[in-house]
């Protein structure tokens, strides 16, 4: 497969993730956009492997509107006050709540997600999802339930199907834990729900890297005034991008790469390259930083914003995605 130069990055948020779609109409209308790896968590998986693996003959940004057009709540049903919390009742198309009350006391999720499933094998092509040579690449992560570890789902390493998309998004206590093989997964958010890191592998043989990352959450916000606001900021920080560590190690590599190149290339020869330590540094391949594009949402988070289906609020986050992006681009 061809050397992979640009990454896309999306994260998860639930019905935020709408942000996403106005990022994507503004990415996809650039001429030459065209990612080499796609990549996301939650809602993030969602929109990359619609992006990724569209279905039925559709464009990448075509599979994307239809996803979004299905799961926005019907205006009509709702009067405007109950519309942003319409969702807690279902989404016809996303998820539904359970009625075994019998069994509740053993419940271990609220919602069942069998309707994602079904959307998901309309709007994506689950063959080509399949193919590990089909590009671009697409990676999707989840949180081990039982070990508290990472996984990442890989298209070049691994057969994927729709058990490791829902797997991405499988957020408790509202959504099931989805099994794949012998283990239990649960949202990637839950443990990084920004996967820079692992992008960067997939991008290790490139010289010039861009990568586009969409975040969800604010980094800032004000000061909480209540026990609602407090936990919407709690949960605001859990799944925030907190990438910007793991940039400040990697430009401490920069350091070790220069110096890697500064010995190779001196006249008389690398004086080190027969020394085992030097060996061992040389094979890490440490690389410089890419260019990192961060297209990131500047609404204040409330608690219940990532549940908010309403055509009001979806319109609303598609706009300024559109908005935040083209200004990313230079173009706003």
């Amino acid at each position: 497969m061809p050397t992979a130069r640009s990454a896309l990055v999306l994260q998860g948020g639930g019905a935020l993730g709408a942000y996403e779609l106005g990022a994507a109409r503004a990415l996809y209308q650039s001429a030459g956009f065209a990612p080499d790896v796609v990549a996301g968590v939650s809602i993030g998986a969602i929109t990359a492997v619609l992006l990724a693996r569209p279905g039925g003959g559709r464009k990448p940004l075509e599979a994307l509107e239809a996803f979004w057009k299905k799961v926005t709540v019907p205006a009509a049903l709702f009067p405007p006050p109950l519309r942003p919390h319409a969702s807690f009742l279902g989404n016809p198309h996303f998820f539904l709540p359970r009625f075994d009350y019998l069994a509740l006391p053993t419940w271990t999720y609220f919602y069942d997600t069998a309707p994602l499933r079904r959307t998901l094998e309309e709007l994506a092509d689950v063959q080509a999802l399949a193919d590990r040579q089909a590009a671009p690449k697409l990676l999707v992560s989840a949180t081990d339930v039982k070990e508290g570890e990472i996984t990442y789902f890989r298209s070049d390493r691994e057969t994927l199907t729709l058990d490791h998309i829902m797997a991405s998004g499988s957020l408790p206590p509202a959504f099931p834990m989805t099994t794949i093989g012998e283990t239990s997964y649960w949202d990637g958010g839950l443990f990084d729900n920004t996967p820079l890191g692992a992008v960067l592998d997939l991008l290790v043989d490139a010289a010039d890297r861009v990568v586009y990352v969409v975040n969800l959450f604010p980094n800032r916000a004000p000061l909480p005034r209540d026990l609602i606001e407090i936990m919407a900021r709690m949960k605001n920080l859990q799944f925030v991008n907190k990438a910007g560590e793991d940039v400040k190690l990697m430009r401490r590599f920069n350091e070790v790469a220069r110096l890697v190149e500064a010995l190779e290339k001196l006249p008389g020869g690398n004086p080190l390259a027969n020394d085992k330590a030097y060996q061992d540094v040389k094979k890490r391949r440490y690389l410089h930083v890419p260019h990192i594009v961060s297209i990131t949402t500047t609404d204040e988070f409330h608690q219940f914003d990532d549940a908010d289906f309403s055509p009001e609020a979806i319109e609303r986050r598609a706009k300024e995605g559109y908005a935040q992006t083209m200004k990313a681009l230079g173009n706003g």
